[in-house]
């Protein structure tokens, strides 16, 4: 199991050691939320640590931090580079050092070992993506019924639907819609629709009612089901 205590060489101490660490970090924590009271925690830390400083020293260079940081953050070679003003090979580089000094095999690797030992002050941990409710055939026909019904009042104007957990549904979605195979959307051509990607992990078809030029006199299409 990963350790993820802040203060693992407390756990050293002789119980009179513990116990004025605790005593002088209850006390030092005491005072009011502003950063006199942060700055007296992080002096009983540094006292007390058997090192004289709570953080391990970083063995990576300014330059090397930033490069690290665009890529725990989501950068690419290519758009770290940008960011940065050098060439793609240049990043590159910088982040074989940075696994060299780390001892680390890969991006995620070096990016886990210098976020445990707080060397990463910039980087951007994004809030995880709530999963989405489940809907019932039922409910899904109603939405596209209702979305239907909402651009045909107003054709031309683009409408969403979703959101999707994949874009294998959103551009399913999307298909049925255009080839007139769920019945809300009759006849073939009648409405274009779209998938789009809104954010991580989610996805939504927009559509719009554009008129009923397709040959009413044709055969019906067979009613897809719901996505």
């Amino acid at each position: 199991m990963a350790d993820f205590r802040a203060f693992p060489w407390a756990a050293q101490f002789e119980a009179k050691e513990l116990a004025a660490f605790l005593e002088d970090l209850w006390g030092a924590a005491s005072g009011d939320d502003g950063l006199a009271t942060l700055q007296a925690v992080e002096k009983v830390i540094a006292d007390h640590c058997p090192d004289g400083d709570g953080v391990p020293q970083c063995p990576l260079t300014d330059r090397e931090i930033e490069v690290l940081t665009l890529m725990a953050n989501g950068a690419t070679y290519v758009s770290a580079a940008r960011q940065l003003g050098v060439a793609k090979d240049s990043v590159r580089s910088h982040c074989t050092r940075i696994y060299d000094r780390l001892g680390a095999a890969n991006a995620a690797q070096a990016t886990a070992i210098a976020t445990r030992q707080g060397w990463l002050p910039g980087l951007q941990v994004p809030e995880p993506v709530a999963p989405l409710r489940r809907l019932s055939p039922q409910e899904w026909n109603r939405i596209l019924q209702q979305r239907a019904d909402e651009m045909r009042a107003q054709p031309g104007t683009t409408v969403q639907i979703g959101p999707y957990v994949s874009p294998t549904g959103a551009s399913g979605t999307a298909w049925r819609i255009g080839k007139g195979l769920t019945a809300p959307f009759r006849p073939a051509g009648a409405f274009t629709a779209k998938a789009v990607r809104l954010a991580r992990s989610r996805w939504a078809v927009e559509a719009r009612y554009i008129g009923d030029h397709a040959d009413s006199n044709s055969a019906s299409p067979t009613e897809g089901t719901a996505p």
